[in-house]
């Protein structure tokens, strides 16, 4: 009997030792919950509960939260960065932070940024993509529209793709109205500046331009990081090489960038997401030229992961390509996007 019981106790310690440790939430209703973090952004936790699909958390329903088994990078709407584990708080609405140097208790709606600094490759991504379609049986002409953006995060870097496309067809022909595809690599030297390295490919036939290539330096600075608001902005150089509609290429042409991005976000019912993104540019190769890039765009949360967008663009360029096409250029386009 003695061998039997000793059996038992090897195999259930065995047993509990092969449990991955998992992560715990708990909310100030008096509920919790037991999985794993993946990450908070603005506001909102992403949670995979044991034997359940990921839900998302608002942090001001928590009333604190225990992460005590992997290494976490936390930044703070204050522009505090901490790397360590998360244990709980006896204060409603806090948590604790222990790292190597200290241990501190944070309120945790005050937390930007979290995410575990030691996850998987594929973890680190993340990204959104949409696609509408407006079509009139009357003139047979129907315009396919496209965007998507897609990044990847380690402990400094953030690197991004995005893209977008605009197309008419009709029954014999397909037009690539408007394209920009772009990389973006953001290195952090603290918690807010960082230095950039841009490519970026434009197509606008309405302007005149077959397409554009352009490789730029720049520097930044995230200056708004709070619950409901995400603001950066950055300045550098450019290249440019262009082609107008006339097939005529340009040589090397410089220019003068600064780009503001504004993001508001809007957590209780209607979930919304508003983005408004400038781009202006100046040019060192040709005179008194100046170009002006923008987007706006709102998003209502239909279910979990899916939106409905609208945006309105607008393009400028005081000396256009083909010097016969319009100097400016506009639209809105609607759309369905999915968020990964």
């Amino acid at each position: 009997m003695r061998y039997v019981l000793l059996l038992l106790l090897v195999l259930t310690a065995i047993r509990l030792t092969a449990q991955q440790p998992r992560d715990t939430i708990y909310f100030k209703n008096g509920t919790m919950v037991i999985g794993k973090i993946k990450k908070i952004k603005l506001g909102v936790m992403t949670f995979d509960p044991d034997d359940a699909n990921d839900i998302t958390v608002q942090l001001k329903k928590l009333r604190t939260m225990a992460a005590r088994y992997r290494l976490y990078r936390v930044e703070s709407t204050t522009h505090i960065v901490y790397f360590g584990k998360i244990t709980t708080s006896d204060s409603n609405g806090y948590a604790t932070f222990m790292s190597e140097i200290d241990t501190t208790t944070h309120a945790i709606e005050n937390i930007s940024v979290l995410y575990p600094v030691k996850n998987s490759f594929f973890q680190r991504f993340s990204g959104q993509a949409s696609a509408g379609l407006d079509f009139t049986r009357s003139s047979g002409i129907a315009r396919i529209n496209y965007d998507s953006k897609i990044s990847y995060n380690t402990k400094n870097l953030e690197l991004s793709l995005a893209a977008s496309g605009i197309y008419t067809l009709t029954d014999s022909t397909f037009n690539r109205d408007r394209e920009d595809m772009s990389i973006k690599n953001n290195y952090y030297f603290n918690t807010t500046w960082f230095g950039t390295l841009l490519f970026k490919y434009q197509r606008n036939l309405e302007l005149g331009l077959l397409r554009r290539y352009q490789e730029g330096v720049g520097g930044g600075n995230k200056f708004i990081t709070n619950k409901n608001i995400y603001a950066w902005t950055r300045m550098g150089m450019v290249l440019n090489q262009e082609k107008n509609t006339e097939n005529t290429v340009t040589g090397t042409l410089a220019e003068l960038f600064a780009q503001l991005e504004f993001n508001f976000f809007r957590f209780t019912k209607p979930e919304l997401t508003f983005t408004l993104t400038e781009a202006f540019y100046y040019s060192l190769s040709q005179k008194d030229r100046f170009r002006n890039d923008a987007t706006t765009t709102l998003s209502y949360k239909i279910i979990k992961d899916l939106n409905l967008t609208a945006s309105v663009y607008s393009n400028f360029d005081s000396q256009p390509p083909n010097e016969e096409s319009r100097k400016f250029d506009f639209g809105t386009v609607f759309g369905i996007s999915y968020i990964f």
